[in-house]
């Protein structure tokens, strides 16, 4: 059992993930998107059918992280990404 998080990008002001829970029992996904501010936007984009059983909703968002649990366990594990995280800052910013 094991959630695996895959940085597909990683920018200055955008960060993109696809999530992989094959278990039942993989309730919760750990993002560090580096973008050093809370994001303004966080969407998460349906890859698999196993995503609706889920129900994945977000957890605490901060500076370093975004973080995800299940609402759903039963049924919800999965070969493959599961979901696509975006996740956006604000622009206005500084660095």
């Amino acid at each position: 059992m094991a959630v695996t998080v895959t940085a597909v990008r990683l920018g200055n002001h955008s960060a993109e993930f696809q999530v992989e829970a094959t278990a039942d029992g993989d309730l919760a996904a750990v993002l560090p998107h580096g973008l050093r501010a809370i994001p303004l936007h966080v969407t998460l984009v349906p890859l698999l059918p196993n995503f609706y059983v889920s129900a994945w909703t977000l957890g605490v968002v901060d500076a370093t992280n975004v973080n995800l649990v299940k609402a759903n366990a039963g049924g919800s594990g999965a070969q493959g990404n599961q979901i696509r995280v975006l996740i956006s800052r604000p622009h206005s910013h500084e660095l």
